[in-house]
């Protein structure tokens, strides 16, 4: 009777929140909703935070093949951490500060200011100052044991770097923060404000199931990449519902984004899009792992009919292919197959492969057919690297064939507010990516060095790599492959060096070097930039593609 009971509850939770997704206010009601329907005592079901540099410790600890608990999806909740000694986290600070309710508290709330103050130089190709100022809160509660939330808002104004500016040019948003709003007019010192907010509610009833409702990111991976979902985008309105049993771990990820394509870029003229994410994780013994991952995005208007959130995907434990052919649609669907496996205690080896259309006939002639469209990721990491504790040491490679990721209908690529759900570099390249760090105490030093090729569009000819074009425009059927078209280096090496000055609040002094270089046969372009600044982390941000 329990366990039908969580069921109908999961089910009345999906059904409240396709209801209310046509709303801009649907996370304020929620939480008011909710707010005050649980109460019980123990422990919090808070997310850690999605930064690597507080993440790695707890990665270590996982490795062991004594440990059963599956890292693909991410963030973890503090509720999963608990047990892990603080001897193993880099910065146990930040475990302690959500330590257990006591048998006495009911009601937790904690908040703090969020910070950003920084300032660069950018020396060619045009030398230009940067900066960037921000302020904001971070407000989290908790009501007994069952019941936690979360709220995180952030706005300020922001001069970029060359590279930076480009990438805001070609989609008028900044990558991975929202909307860009340019405030003045010069064209090389560009001043950009912007909005960053984010919250959720998370409702655990028992240790099987975990609710959460919210705006946010995720990551599905073990990598510093990921083929399927990254947190590279903007923070968008979802609906997640984790279970876990056994060996098994499944994740049904519900969410609401935009289509900002439109030429206008006005935000009235953004469509509204859906998608929904399965994940299944499987421990396989103690040192292997394999996960099943499947995904559909639909554009919420066509040119026939309103859709809104399609009720044929609410189901959570069926495969969406056969559903988009049962209803005649032509829905973004695809598949993926994950691995891991914990070669030693402190080394592993992880991938994904990730298919978007595939014709096995035309797979078996090898002659490049444009609709065969895959993305493969395989990568080894390493910890207390030479038997020198909190020495890390990380090295993968990614690559997605042409097309991969977009659509025949712009408003269903695999996007979100005009940046890749997945890879940003969208589709078409090769990529390697290789990192050390070391921590000690509060000190953080990394040395990082990703070498990209990529096949740039040329005279209007889509070849595959901007996964915002309809693949209706492909040129030819046949002979494609990677890095086709207008053939792109790019080497992007960086130095940096942190120190955690408030754990609890994830607040760092930063500093470092990146030299970025971009080659094709007519054009080197050199880009060396040197920054300094004091942050509270709320998530990571990519400047390396």
């Amino acid at each position: 009777m329990k366990s039908l009971k969580f069921i109908v509850q999961s089910l009345k939770l999906q059904y409240t929140f396709h209801k209310c997704v046509s709303s801009n206010y649907y996370i304020l009601a929620s939480v008011f909703c909710f707010l005050f329907s649980v109460f019980s005592t123990k422990a919090q079901q808070l997310n850690y935070t999605l930064n690597r540099d507080y993440a790695y410790g707890y990665d270590n600890y996982y490795n062991s093949k004594e440990n059963n608990f599956q890292t693909f999806v991410k963030p973890y909740r503090f509720i999963d951490l608990k047990q892990v000694k603080d001897s193993t986290v880099v910065f146990p600070s930040l475990k302690k500060m959500y330590g257990q309710l006591s048998k006495k508290e009911k009601f937790k709330l904690t908040a703090y200011p969020l910070l950003t103050a920084g300032v660069g130089i950018q020396a060619t190709p045009t030398s230009r100052f940067t900066n960037d100022l921000a302020i904001g809160a971070n407000i989290m509660g908790d009501i007994g044991a069952k019941f936690s939330f979360n709220i995180k808002a952030l706005a300020g104004k922001a001069q970029y770097n060359s590279f930076t500016d480009s990438v805001i040019d070609q989609t008028n948003v900044i990558p991975g923060v929202g909307s860009a709003y340019l405030m003045n007019n010069d064209p090389q010192n560009k001043v950009y404000a912007y909005q960053y907010y984010s919250g959720y509610i998370s409702f655990s009833p028992n240790k099987i199931f975990n609710f959460q409702l919210g705006k946010d990111k995720h990551f599905f991976g073990d990598g510093y990449r990921s083929l399927f979902l990254s947190d590279a985008t903007a923070p968008y309105p979802f609906f997640k519902i984790t279970t876990n049993v056994w060996k098994f771990n499944y994740v049904n990820l519900s969410t609401v984004m935009k289509d900002a394509s439109n030429s206008s870029n006005l935000k009235k003229d953004w469509a509204t899009k859906y998608a929904t994410f399965h994940y299944l994780g499987i421990n396989v013994s103690k040192r292997i792992n394999i996960g099943l991952f499947e995904s559909i995005i639909w554009q919420g208007t066509d040119s026939v009919r309103h859709r809104g959130y399609d009720v044929n995907y609410m189901n959570p434990f069926v495969f969406f292919r056969p559903i988009e052919y049962s209803l005649g649609s032509s829905d973004n669907s695809a598949i993926g197959l994950s691995f891991k496996i914990k070669m030693f205690n402190k080394q592993q080896l992880y991938g994904q492969f990730f298919l978007d259309d595939f014709d096995l006939k035309e797979a078996l002639q090898r002659n490049g057919f444009w609709q065969n469209k895959e993305a493969v990721q395989i990568g080894f990491k390493s910890f207390d690297l030479f038997k020198v504790k909190q020495l890390y040491f990380q090295t993968e490679f990614n690559c997605a064939k042409p097309y991969t990721y977009s659509h025949g209908s712009v408003s269903q690529s695999y996007s979100h507010l005009n940046q890749p759900l997945a890879h940003p570099l969208g589709a078409n390249f090769m990529e390697s990516v290789t990192f050390v760090n070391y921590r000690h105490k509060r000190m953080l030093f990394e040395a990082k060095c990703i070498y990209a090729i990529y096949g740039a569009d040329s005279l209007g000819k889509d070849n595959g790599k901007n996964i915002f074009i309809s693949y209706n425009k492909h040129p030819h059927d046949f002979d494609n492959h990677i890095a086709q078209g207008i053939y792109t280096n790019l080497i992007t090496t960086s130095i940096r060096a942190a120190y955690i000055v408030v754990p609890s609040m994830n607040l760092k002094i930063e500093a470092g070097l990146i030299y970025r270089v971009e080659q094709t046969a007519t054009y080197t372009k050199q880009t060396p930039y040197i920054f300094i600044g004091v942050k509270t982390d709320l998530c990571n941000l990519y400047s390396d593609y």
